[in-house]
């Protein structure tokens, strides 16, 4: 399963590069273009991310029993105010989460994100 996700990421990232290196020159330095470049950058990111997962599973076994303890994920823990780092764009203050997003506020812009995926992918750091 992780490693059809990573085959679609990979799939769409490329489709996604595609497109901007088929924009004219002149959309390619467009808000439009820098926005579907983070995108590519983005994917790019979540593709490593998926790497390193893969590779972390090879020749794991696991089982499951009813004596497994589940503990809670630091970032159900976390409120407006708190502090979080992102890969690119560095420290960043958390300014909003309403429902599934939360906004960061970095020091050039603020920046929304599907929460609690981009913790758990590994975009946003605690």
């Amino acid at each position: 399963m992780i490693q059809n996700a990573h085959d679609v990421l990979e799939e769409v990232r490329d489709e996604e590069q595609d497109a901007f290196d088929n924009l004219p020159e002149g959309l390619q330095y467009s808000e439009r273009g820098d926005m579907m470049e983070e995108a590519v950058d983005n994917l790019d990111e979540a593709i490593d991310y998926l790497d390193d997962v893969l590779s972390s599973l090879e020749g794991v076994e696991t089982t499951a029993d009813d004596s497994t303890v589940m503990e809670i994920d630091p970032w159900q823990k976390l409120v407006v105010g708190d502090v979080v780092h992102h890969k690119s764009f560095g420290s960043g203050v958390i300014k909003s989460i309403e429902g599934k997003y939360f906004f960061i506020e970095f020091p050039d812009k603020t920046s929304k994100f599907i929460f609690p995926d981009a913790i758990d992918k590994g975009f946003i750091t605690l």
